[in-house]
């Protein structure tokens, strides 16, 4: 009996697709709109129509947010073995190419580009120079290397500061014997 109406029920799962749908889209966010897939509309705070038959919509939040990298074990200039964590303080400012044009997953191209980019920072430092300017300068280098890699993304970068920095030893083990990193070799 169920099989029987099954056809029903997808018959008017299609017709509600020709009926037009309303999106509410709050002022902490924007969203876009691809029309036929492939022409990307932004909209904005406000209320907005669509066709789901040929449409299709997206929000997502475009107000201030935070993203918290995880640790990393790291290199200095100087082989000094360091671990270091950041927070990148951010805002959506071009919906359409955050999620639209040249992207799909903001929180993880972010993500990617800011611990490169903490990689990038830290290991142009040595040791007793990223301990020197820690507050200053490291977070100023940080937060511009972020921002100019992620605008091209349509995200504006705020900051991007450490909240972990530590010296630390890393070992890799291979089976049960331990690999001896390259800091390690000289004190024998």
């Amino acid at each position: 009996m169920t099989e029987a109406f099954s056809w029903l029920g997808s018959l008017v799962e299609s017709l509600g697709s020709l009926i037009p749908r309303r999106v509410i889209v709050r002022a902490t966010h924007a969203g876009v709109k691809w029309i036929w897939g492939r022409h990307v509309r932004e909209m904005n705070a406000g209320i907005h129509w669509y066709w789901p038959v040929t449409t299709e919509a997206v929000t997502i939040v475009i107000a201030r947010q935070t993203l918290n990298l995880p640790t990393q074990a790291l290199v200095t200039k100087d082989r000094q073995q360091v671990v270091a964590g950041a927070v990148v303080v951010y805002s959506i400012n071009d919906v359409v190419k955050a999620i639209g044009e040249r992207n799909w997953d903001v929180d993880t191209t972010i993500n990617d580009i800011a611990q490169t980019a903490l990689v990038k920072v830290i290991s142009k430092f040595s040791l007793e120079e990223l301990l020197d300017s820690l507050d200053s300068d490291i977070e100023e280098r940080l937060t511009q290397t972020c921002r100019r890699q992620l605008d091209k993304f349509g995200v504006y970068v705020h900051r991007c500061a450490l909240t972990d920095f530590s010296t630390c030893r890393v070992y890799k083990v291979l089976g049960d014997s331990p690999f001896k990193s390259p800091a390690d070799e000289g004190e024998e």
